[in-house]
């Protein structure tokens, strides 16, 4: 798999986490294993990150009532901690 298609499959299970949470179901798990097998492959958090970042664009630009302000703040976190 090329580094592109192995971002956009973390992008996608990331967003997929988000969509749990967004549900209300519990999250935070996950996405702390997630973003650890993320950050243990050299160079992929930082494509990743701006593959979410991009996502939340897309959700905020076809969202003006805020519906999925829940889902973003997620993926937020995310990118949060694929820097940290």
């Amino acid at each position: 798999m090329t580094d592109t298609g192995l971002v956009i499959e973390y992008a996608n299970r990331f967003e997929a986490i988000a969509a749990d949470g967004f549900e209300g179901k519990p999250y935070e798990a996950d996405l702390t294993d997630l973003v650890r097998r993320v950050k243990a492959q050299p160079g992929l958090a930082a494509g990743v990150a701006h593959a979410l970042g991009i996502m939340i664009g897309f959700i905020e630009d076809s969202d003006k009532a805020r519906r999925f302000a829940p889902k973003v703040a997620i993926l937020r976190e995310a990118i949060h901690l694929l820097h940290l």
